[in-house]
């Protein structure tokens, strides 16, 4: 008889009180700040509040991935508390190589435990869009679907999550490389916001820009409501780097519009860290993962 547990790592950024209430388990990722390593195990808005403070007052903090062991010790652990089947969310492939980790450690660990089963479902996002596909399997869950059916619904709804991030300072994306120091003092002189969305390859991938925030919200939402499909009746999740007037013009713009469900939800310290404060994002649901 399946015995099935839903997990995610915390990329998915829900309070882990939250991911209690909802019968959710998880393995936290980390960062570094001034030599201290930290789980991610925020489960206050006063937590996520200060980890931005201190990039504000000029914290450079470093992320790592969850490695092969970690999660072989994760997964037998799950398998000793009396589960035999375990689907379990990750960070998307594109930004890291923890899904590689797992799917590693999840055979290891059903090579060990015949009759174990272990669906290792990439989110390709993070954030809120993993958080849109975890409340996925949430639903399928708790409809009675069996774990090959939770997996697979839960990888259909990766493929068309649709993904919009606005980062208000290019510092952070500089500091990772992602744009050149030249056009980040440019683009911070114009007050330019890139638009970036995550691909069908679950890579961050720069596809325009606008002057200033209000814009560039209005930009992103223009989009959703070409491509979304059927929006009145979806759930749409903003992203939230402690923006909380831009979140704020961002849900009023949608609800003035469309009856759908609206949910605001921090981004953590794991993206938060190479996006910096002010950052924030839209997620929806659409036919496949936009391009361009």
């Amino acid at each position: 008889m399946e015995k099935m547990i839903l997990s995610t790592d915390t990329a998915s950024d829900l309070l882990k009180s939250e991911l209690a209430d909802k019968a959710v388990s998880w393995i936290p990722l980390t960062f570094t700040i001034d030599g201290v390593t930290y789980d991610d195990d925020f489960d206050s808005d006063e937590r996520y509040k200060h980890f931005y403070q201190q990039l504000r007052d000029g914290k450079q903090p470093t992320t790592s991935q969850i490695n092969a062991y970690l999660h072989e010790e994760y997964f037998t652990k799950l398998i000793a508390d009396g589960y035999n089947t375990i689907v379990h969310l990750t960070l998307s492939s594109g930004l890291s190589s923890t899904h590689q980790s797992a799917c590693q450690a999840a055979q290891t660990v059903m090579d060990a435990h015949p009759g174990v089963k272990i669906y290792i479902v990439d989110s390709l996002g993070a954030t809120q869009a993993q958080r849109n596909i975890l409340d996925e399997g949430i639903m399928l869950r708790d409809a009675g679907k069996p774990a090959k059916e939770v997996a697979a619904g839960m990888e259909k709804c990766a493929a068309e999550t649709q993904v919009f991030i606005i980062v208000d300072d290019l510092y952070h994306l500089k500091r990772g490389g992602r744009v050149s120091g030249a056009a980040a003092l440019i683009g911070t002189a114009l007050k330019l916001k890139p638009i970036i969305i995550i691909n069908a390859e679950g890579k961050l991938q720069v596809i325009g820009k606008q002057q200033g925030m209000r814009k560039a919200i209005k930009y992103c939402f223009d989009r959703m409501k070409a491509q979304a499909v059927d929006l009145n009746s979806q759930t749409v999740y903003i992203a939230n780097a402690d923006s909380p007037e831009m979140v704020d013009a961002m849900r009023e713009m949608i609800e003035a519009e469309f009856s759908c469900k609206v949910v605001v939800g921090w981004v953590g310290p794991v993206i938060g860290a190479h996006t910096g404060g002010g950052m924030i994002g839209l997620v929806y649901r659409g036919k496949e993962r936009m391009t361009k």
